[in-house]
């Protein structure tokens, strides 16, 4: 959500992809300003970096150029002032400002930008939807309405899967444009499933295989192949609390839940007291957990470990979201389980609650 609520507050995009030419032209205008200095920039490992320069005369500015494939391109007044980010490719694009308003900016020029279009009103139209059920939420706990405040909730939950459906939606019907892959790599990273996600990178087309979101993509389809339901664990090692190395292949013959979780991370640990009961539950029956903290402190990490009662197994590098064995696994949300078999084998993905239960109890009959 807070991804979808920053494209939309900073970008008003635009994609091409017009068969028969080999370069763009950007014609801008920006109102109540006659002169300046107007960059274009890429995003070069996360930050801004400026690959051409335009002086603005009259209100008016012009950039010439030729692109391989498709990406991101940023205008910049002056030496602060982001007023566009789009999709650039060789096609002509119309660019209208205003000085006093600069995110209410236009790009046009594009049928691709009619495609994004749809998707961003879509979401804003649905975050509307959200920040009002926000208000009437917080309305009706202020007055005790606990019924209103479970409703509220119900519907909260079916916006929150109806954006999702339509994401998928979307992307599945316009794989032939990189905005489907880009819209992959922010919106539905630790929401879709390996194999949908295998249906829709095979229909990618040749032209936009040099697209760095669709390689992106492709690379994360291949990441959760590794982990899918029926692959061989990845193994690893890494130590705990005592600086013990632990291998996750000591412990086959067991039934080994692998749950990525921090100190830092609430659900985690609001799940914590479930899990603690299933452990003390299934332990003796040869249920085991190994837990793969991305805590920044050996601090933080044994207070919580020792706070929460959790008497399992537990490994850490301390490397926060760069923990090597959540960057083996392709954990980029927590908190996240692996089910692992006696054999190795992956049976189980994110299960928690109820479903961690009831899966434990077909693999462990009272």
């Amino acid at each position: 959500m807070k991804k979808i609520l920053l494209l939309l507050a900073v970008a008003v995009t635009v994609f091409a992809c017009q068969s028969g030419k080999d370069s763009y032209t950007i014609k801008g205008t920006i109102s109540g300003l006659d002169t300046g200095k107007v960059y274009l920039l890429k995003i070069a490992e996360n930050q801004p970096v400026a690959v051409d320069t335009a002086d603005l005369v009259g209100g008016k500015f012009e950039f010439k150029g030729k692109m391989e494939v498709p990406d991101i391109r940023i205008l910049r007044l002056n030496d602060r002032n982001y007023f566009a980010q789009f999709f650039l490719d060789n096609s002509k694009v119309t660019v209208a400002a205003n000085k006093d308003s600069l995110r209410a900016t236009k790009v046009t020029g594009s049928p691709e930008n009619d495609v994004f279009t749809i998707y961003l009103n879509e979401i804003e139209r649905l975050n509307k939807e959200g920040m009002k059920l926000q208000q009437q939420y917080q309305q009706a706990l202020a007055s005790g309405d606990q019924a209103k405040v479970d409703q509220i909730k119900i519907d909260a939950q079916a916006m929150s899967e109806n954006m999702l459906v339509f994401t998928k939606n979307f992307v599945k019907e316009h794989n032939n444009s990189v905005v489907s892959a880009y819209v992959i790599l922010w919106q539905l990273a630790g929401q879709i499933e390996g194999a949908e996600l295998d249906s829709i990178v095979a229909k990618y087309p040749a032209e936009i295989s040099k697209s760095e979101y669709v390689a992106q993509v492709k690379k994360m389809a291949d990441e959760m192949r590794k982990t899918a339901v029926g692959a061989e664990a990845p193994d690893f090692t890494m130590n705990d609390p005592e600086g013990k190395p632990i291998q996750l292949s000591s412990l086959r013959g067991k039934v080994v839940m692998i749950d990525f979780w921090a100190s830092w991370c609430a659900p985690c640990r609001q799940e914590n007291p479930n899990v603690v009961a299933l452990y003390n539950k299934y332990h003796d029956k040869g249920f085991e957990i190994l837990g793969v903290s991305l805590d920044r402190t050996k601090e933080d990490w044994t207070k919580a470990i020792a706070d929460d009662k959790l008497i399992w197994l537990h490994v850490s590098d301390l490397q926060f979201w760069q923990n090597e064995v959540a960057r083996l696994y392709g954990v980029n949300s927590i908190p996240q389980t692996f089910l692992i078999d006696k054999e190795g084998k992956i049976i189980g993905k994110g299960l928690r609650g109820e479903k961690l239960e009831q899966k434990l109890s077909e693999l462990f009959p009272m």
